[in-house]
């Protein structure tokens, strides 16, 4: 007994001893996971990524383009801290934070914060982006990318198709435009119930975008060059806001400006001479003006009871813009005429409002009603000023209107959304859009007269003009009222199985004035009517309407459904189909359709694996009428007409249809915990094809057949547009530690585009007034290595 006593004693000393150590293992287990609950981690990474292609395309926004070795140093970080992470039990709320992204390439980004819990918050926050174009881009031009200035060499002359001289002169130039994005905001709590924000940002654009300069010299009278605009922009942001918030409402009143500043108002470009070997003077081709935008908000809500509530918002803005037109917007303007003020004095006014009531007094019923109100008032100066054609300061001279476009919209909404009962659920809901366009004044001064280009400078007769006066319509489609109708309807036929199905019908109803005078007419010499005066239906022929104002009919159609089939397996599958129909459109769009498909489906196959898979399918059509002619002569006496003398319409179709499959592999776990692999596929295939048909009157000359050189457009199918996409990502994740990690990436995409318009671009069979480029569809193959190695601390 004593014997066993003793043991007895041993043993509970021993067991004590045990208890203790796992106690003090278990409590420092809990500090351990409360550290890491409460104590965020920060990490450091460092990255070497490899690129094979230089591909501009490839790399147009992802920042892997223009190190001529392929190697992309990169990094990331993320540190942070603060003592509400130490010292909380204390009292203390400060917490801090700094974070970078992509750090070593043009799309990086990069954050710092820090905030006192409840009192205040300040940070600073920065992204850029580089955006690459212009695959394969040359120019016989001697400037750069972002210049403001484009010459010719003194060699190069003559037609612009099959010229030695100009081959010669081709020289290539990266195209590319940077986004650098500034913010600095913050928030003071003045009280529980409310506070002010604020939020400042500074964009600044550099670089060039390629855009067509249109000069004359010779004969044909305009030769096209392709250049890169210049941009070189600052826009300020401003915003600031007084929020507050009590038990049943709520109010915000903010400011908002923007300010646009434009370092380049003009490019100098020389133009292409292709008849001689004269030398043109420099022309100066306008760029986006400097502009202010100020805007003042009010809004809040109001909750009569649980069950009814009130929104509502409104603002007051205006724009203004007043950049003098001397020196730079005026150099293709008439001298003799004058310039009718020294600046367009540029003021646009907008209002807002909107107010929405919910309210679900009765069970299982929620209603809602809605109003929009939105108006744009172009209060802008409308004169007619004298303008030369491009290329020449001794004829082609025309006087033309500015048109200072105002419109108006006014939404209304009903809507009620009923519970059937725990599994049914439908909503009705009814829009109407009424839409208003107008000009202030049209014009300037009663009894100017419009003139095309054509008439030697200061000659102008009846067959030529249109009278304009303060009265005078800029609008074709003046007002518009679209009704919209929608029904849906949702099932939950089981836990794990429901349903969502939309039907929906608009009619869009466009009040039309085709006697409107175009701002920019044609020719009496160019229409099928001689009778027509100039200018009429902006310039188009009457019956023709633009698609996006006419009248239109659409029909709508979705569904989508989620099935859990199992714990481990998710599939998801949608759709939507489209119809739109322009009834009142004689030329122009006359029907349009398009249809989806969506499949996507997840499987969790392993405690750590998930496999993943998507395809969707995409399908749109439209189809257009409109009218064809062929002139034999200058005066326009042969038409292509039938045998009543009306002119041929012509007919063509669009067809665009994409298929995207892909798949996703994750899995963890491996190599005792430390390894995760992931893999990615996808591949797309996209086809666009125009079909035209045109029904040529066989006995009217040259121009009968359809593929005479004279016919002035293409019939049957044209080449398909093609870009098929495919890529593959696969990726390594490899725990050394519980503070490093390194990963391995390998990633390969390949282009295939084959678009004819860029054969236009080709020195040799460009048109003889495209000066070329050598522009290339932008195929690639690439592959890219990328290794990193990433650092974990508290």
């Amino acid at each position: 007994m004593k014997n066993a006593s003793r043991l007895n004693l041993k043993l509970s000393a021993i067991s004590l001893g045990v208890i203790a150590l796992m106690a003090a293992g278990a409590a420092l287990a809990d500090d351990e996971e409360l550290k890491a609950l409460t104590q965020p981690k920060s990490s450091v990474q460092v990255e070497m990524i490899g690129v094979d292609q230089n591909s501009s395309k490839f790399g147009e926004y992802n920042g892997l383009y223009g190190h001529p070795s392929g190697a992309y140093p990169n990094g990331a970080l993320e540190v942070r801290g603060g003592s509400a992470y130490t010292n909380n039990q204390e009292g203390d709320t400060t917490r801090w934070s700094v974070t970078g992204d992509n750090l070593g390439l043009t799309t990086r980004s990069a954050n710092a914060s820090i905030a006192n819990q409840g009192s205040w918050n300040f940070g600073v926050n920065f992204d850029q982006l580089q955006h690459n174009t212009g695959a394969g881009y040359q120019t016989p031009y001697n400037g750069s990318n972002g210049g403001a200035s484009f010459t010719l060499p003194s060699n190069v002359n003559g037609t612009t198709n099959n010229n030695p001289t100009l081959a010669r002169s081709l020289q290539p130039m990266q195209i590319s435009n940077t986004r650098n994005n500034t913010t600095a905001y913050g928030t003071a709590v003045i009280d529980a119930n409310s506070n002010i924000t604020f939020e400042y940002n500074n964009l600044l654009q550099s670089g060039a975008k390629l855009g067509a300069f249109s000069s004359a010299g010779g004969s044909p009278k305009e030769i096209v060059s392709i250049l890169p605009m210049p941009v070189s922009s600052t826009t300020d942001t401003v915003n600031l806001a007084y929020n507050w918030k009590g038990l049943e409402s709520h109010f915000t009143a903010s400011y908002f400006g923007s300010f646009f500043q434009n370092a380049n108002s003009a490019v100098s470009i020389q133009p292409y001479n292709n008849a001689t070997s004269a030398v043109i003077a420099n022309q100066t081709l306008s760029l986006a003006p400097s502009n202010a935008f100020n805007q003042v908000n009010l809004g809040g809500g109001y909750d009569f009871t649980s069950k009814t509530k009130l929104t509502a918002n409104a603002s007051v803005g205006q724009n203004t813009q007043n950049q003098g037109f001397g020196g730079t917007y005026d150099s293709m303007m008439v001298a003799a005429r004058g310039l009718p003020q020294a600046s367009m004095n540029g003021l646009v006014n907008t209002t807002h409002a909107d107010v929405k009531v919910t309210d679900q007094s009765v069970k299982d019923l929620v209603l809602t009603a809605g109003a929009k109100f939105d108006q744009r008032d172009n209060l802008s100066q409308s004169n007619i000023y004298g303008v030369y054609s491009i290329g020449s300061q001794t004829s082609n001279m025309a006087n033309l209107p500015n048109t200072p476009m105002s419109i108006k919209q006014l939404n209304l909404l009903l809507s009620g959304d009923y519970k059937i009962d725990k599994s049914q659920k439908i909503n009705l809901a009814y829009n109407n859009d009424a839409v208003n366009r107008w000009c202030n004044q049209y014009g300037g001064t009663s009894g100017l007269q419009i003139t095309p280009y054509g008439p030697a400078q200061g000659v102008q007769t009846a067959a030529t003009t249109n009278s304009f006066n303060s009265s005078s319509n800029c609008a074709s489609a003046t007002s518009s009222n679209e009704n919209r109708l929608s029904a849906t309807y949702k099932l939950k036929a089981t836990e794990d199985l429901n349903f969502k199905m939309t039907a929906g019908y608009a009619d869009r109803k466009t009040q039309w004035d085709q006697n409107v005078i175009a701002a920019m007419p044609y020719s009496t010499a160019a229409t099928y009517s001689p009778t027509q005066p100039m200018g009429y239906n902006s310039g188009n022929q009457l019956g023709f309407m633009p698609f996006f104002e006419a009248s239109r009919k659409q029909y709508i159609a979705k569904a989508s459904s989620n099935w859990q089939a199992t714990d481990a397996w998710m599939l998801s599958l949608s759709g939507k189909y489209t119809n739109d129909l322009y009834p009142d459109s004689k030329y122009g769009v006359q029907n349009g359709n398009s249809w989806s498909l969506n499949l996507d489906s997840t499987f969790v196959y392993a405690e750590e694996g998930t496999f993943t898979a998507y395809a969707t399918q995409q399908n749109q059509s439209r189809s257009l009428t409109n009218l064809y002619g062929y002139y034999g002569g200058p005066t326009g006496t042969t038409v292509v007409t039938n045998t009543t003398g009306t002119p041929y319409a012509w007919n063509n179709t669009l067809q665009n249809n994409t298929t995207t499959v892909g798949l996703n592999l994750k899995q963890g776990g491996l190599a005792d915990g430390k390894l995760t692999l992931i893999g990615d596929l996808m591949t797309s295939f996209a086809r666009s094809q125009y079909t035209t048909s045109v029904p040529y009157q066989t006995t009217v000359g040259a121009a009968g057949a359809c593929t005479a050189p004279t016919s002035g457009a293409t019939c049957g199918i044209t080449p398909g547009i093609q870009n098929n996409l495919a890529a593959i990502k696969l990726t390594g994740i490899y725990q050394l530690d519980k503070n490093q990690k390194i990963g391995l990436a390998y990633w390969y995409q390949h282009l295939y585009s084959n678009d004819y318009y860029y054969n236009g671009y080709s020195y040799g069979s460009t048109p003889a007034v495209v000066v070329p480029t050598n522009q290339t569809s932008p195929s690639y193959s690439v592959n890219v290595i990328s290794a990193n190695y990433t650092y974990t601390f508290d």
